[in-house]
């Protein structure tokens, strides 16, 4: 979409377009005509992924947390183990605090980036 006010988001949002279709384009290529079903998991490695300006992941700066792939519950690794409902409270508190901090740090690595 075209924003006159913001231009320079257009060409982000183009640029994020593109790898998105180009992420598509890969796993299409190996099973023909689900794309409906491949969409929900080239959209969550997207946006679990670090982006080279940011140093940080979309779901990050959005949530204030990491997020848990669904590997780390099947295959149960030591982050995943060390889980409390106390503990998860604690570190999302913790997270949540911290969220502006970390959204700044991004912007300021974005404007070295350009």
């Amino acid at each position: 979409m075209y924003t006159p006010v913001y231009p320079q988001a257009n060409s982000q949002a183009e640029s994020s377009n593109k790898l998105i279709v180009n992420n598509l384009k890969k796993r299409l290529d190996e099973k023909k005509g689900k794309r409906a079903e491949e969409l929900p998991f080239v959209l969550w490695a997207d946006s679990t992924t670090s982006k080279v300006a940011t140093s940080q992941t979309p779901y990050s700066l959005v949530f204030g947390a990491e997020a848990m792939i669904h590997t780390e519950v099947v295959i149960p690794t030591t982050r995943y183990l060390l889980q409390s409902q106390e503990n998860n409270g604690r570190i999302l508190a913790q997270d949540l605090n911290t969220i502006d901090e970390l959204r700044d740090l991004a912007k300021i690595r974005i404007a070295a980036h350009q």
